[in-house]
């Protein structure tokens, strides 16, 4: 005999685990990697170089291999590896602002009428548009460059301080008293 009451239930169970809030899946990613980065047994400079490089990475565009590119960059500098992947994936979610601001920066650098170098360009040859192309792969580039370095620069000087001076405070903290609640 089979319980038909029981299989009533169970789509309604299985539909309140679906829906396990998204803000609190983030909040058990982020504490999550934040144990990670400051359990790894490295010197400070290792593991916020690594960390930093890893972030920067999420400047430019890789085409879905910024993850591997973040592990590589981080090891070729002499990072720790396993920061290079922590930071790249920390700040994987910010991509699109990170895209906005190279070329907000790269505009104000070389500054460019968009609206009427595209109002120009829509009768003329190709030339004219490839030399836009350019124009704008410029300020993109240069925006890129001096984001990265300064996002970088600032990033390791935080993380080195922060590892260095509080690492175990903040591992105490974070795995003891910041409880982040299921919601089933």
């Amino acid at each position: 005999m089979v319980d038909t009451k029981r299989k009533d239930r169970m789509p309604a169970r299985r539909d309140r685990r679906n829906n396990v809030s998204k803000l609190v899946f983030l909040k058990r990613r982020f504490k999550y990697l934040l144990i990670k980065l400051l359990r790894l047994k490295d010197h400070s400079h290792k593991v916020a170089l690594g960390f930093s490089l890893g972030s920067v990475v999420n400047f430019v565009p890789t085409f879905g291999f910024g993850l591997i590119i973040s592990v590589s960059l981080a090891k070729l500098c002499k990072g720790n590896s396993i920061a290079g992947l922590i930071g790249g994936m920390f700040f994987m979610w910010a991509f699109p602002f990170m895209f906005y601001l190279n070329t907000v920066v790269g505009g104000y650098i070389f500054p460019i009428d968009l609206d009427q170098t595209l109002l120009q360009n829509t009768d003329e040859d190709l030339d004219n548009r490839l030399e836009l192309g350019a124009k704008i792969g410029k300020n993109f580039l240069t925006g890129m460059i001096l984001n990265s370095f300064l996002f970088g620069s600032i990033l390791y000087i935080a993380s080195y301080y922060i590892i260095n001076q509080y690492r175990g405070f903040l591992l105490h903290y974070i795995s003891k008293k910041w409880i982040v609640k299921k919601t089933y």
